[in-house]
């Protein structure tokens, strides 16, 4: 390991549930050694969420130590942020304290603001966004966080008082459902936005992203309309608006029990996907958006990466890197040769820059070239014969960084 590379664990500390992510973190990207979840629920209950109930710090305070001794195993610094639950509850204190001596973690209770900053320094990493301006939704537990953005500039940032779990706890208590109750949640997150709608239409979008559980899970309940299983990768999967539409209306629809056999539907979201939904939905409705593509990374990815900076600032984040050396490190593996196919990739983008004067080429593509040359012999790792098939079925396969499934398809 190089004096440039770091190990750093990422938790983020939900509304529903605790997330960590362990990484080997270096100037040129960062490469997932473990990942923990624990469906903690700390924001259960009534009151808004205004308190933390024993028995959510209880299991709180269990998940974090796990986490910590797993994050020991691995001789990671730890970095830990905790998000509307604990930032809205009065007796957040005595949360953070306890896991600090119990746990042995440090928790830093971060802003609304600064967690949709963080889900957006994480979404860089795993989307090709750099060209295309971006409306970003991520809903949490306690809240949903609104970013804009052209590629590393924010243009707009809000974190709104709306989240699956929230809203789970006033409108739709222990799973039941009033008629009046999904309209009546509706217009609440519709009149939450109201006050910055134009401002976000005004603004406008190429693409507009979903990051984190609830989304993860309705792109997956969108796929499965028209699929028979799950694509190998969600990050980069796309649903219009019209079937997120066909799927809200079938969770609408359905009792408790009919909704935990919906196609796509994880259980231990069953009490809260219809809060999650009706978010999704109707923000779609306010912002005017047609279409949706599902990002993996999110809140934990960009602590990890500002971590990282803290640590070290000449740490860089720049998309193309992160997936170029993600690409790299697969063919120091698999390839025989690895610096020729570094030549071969450096004589292919020389051409494509070239080239790129005359015709009017994308510049995405120059990534898919560039990586594509790079990983062109990874297949010899098997066999000499038909190593191309080989090539094809590792790089299918493989955990590349910051590459759509559709992109790794290519």
């Amino acid at each position: 390991m190089s004096i440039s590379t770091r190990i750093i664990a990422a938790i983020d500390i939900g509304t529903n549930s605790i997330h960590m992510v362990v990484a080997k973190v270096s100037d040129s990207g960062f490469e997932v050694i473990a990942r923990e979840k624990d469906n903690t629920r700390l924001g259960e209950g009534g009151g808004d969420m205004k308190m933390l109930s024993p028995e959510a710090i209880e299991r709180g305070i269990e998940a974090l130590g796990n986490m910590r001794r797993i994050a020991d195993a691995h001789r990671a610094s730890v970095f830990a942020v905790a998000t509307s639950a604990v930032r809205e509850a009065k007796n957040s204190s005595d949360f953070v304290d306890r896991v600090s001596i119990e746990a042995g973690i440090d928790i830093e209770v971060i802003s609304g603001v600064e967690e949709a900053r963080l889900i957006h320094l994480g979404v860089l990493q795993a989307l090709p966004l750099s060209d295309k301006r971006s409306l970003l939704i991520d809903i949490g537990g306690g809240s949903t966080e609104v970013v804009i953005f052209d590629h590393t500039e924010e243009l707009f940032v809000r974190s709104f008082k709306i989240g699956a779990v929230r809203l789970s706890n006033r409108f739709f208590p222990y799973g039941s459902t009033h008629p009046a109750s999904v309209p009546s949640c509706s217009k609440f997150i519709a009149s939450t936005v109201e006050p910055v709608r134009r401002e976000v239409v005004k603004l406008g979008h190429e693409i507009a992203i979903v990051s984190s559980g609830t989304g993860e899970t309705l792109a997956r309940m969108c796929w499965m309309l028209t699929h028979n299983e799950t694509p190998r990768s969600m990050n980069g999967v796309t649903f219009s608006f019209e079937e997120l539409r066909k799927v809200t209306a079938k969770i609408v629809s359905s009792s408790m029990e009919e909704r935990a056999k919906l196609d796509g539907l994880d259980a231990d979201r069953v009490d809260i996907i219809l809060a999650g939904a009706l978010i999704l939905d109707t923000l779609a409705t306010s912002f005017s958006i047609t279409s949706f593509m599902y990002c993996d990374y999110a809140l934990r990815e960009g602590v990890l990466l500002d971590a990282a900076q803290r640590l070290d600032p000449d740490v860089n984040n720049d998309l193309h890197n992160v997936a170029i050396q993600s690409a790299r490190k697969l063919a120091e593996r698999c390839d025989d040769d690895p610096s020729h196919s570094l030549n071969v990739s450096r004589l292919s983008c020389m051409l494509f820059d070239e080239l790129s004067h005359t015709y009017e080429l994308d510049p995405h593509h120059r990534l898919y070239l560039e990586a594509a040359a790079v990983l062109a012999n990874v297949g010899l790792v098997v066999a000499h014969a038909r190593h191309h098939l080989h090539t094809y079925y590792i790089v299918r396969n493989a955990d590349l960084i910051g590459f759509t499934d559709h992109e790794i398809e290519l």
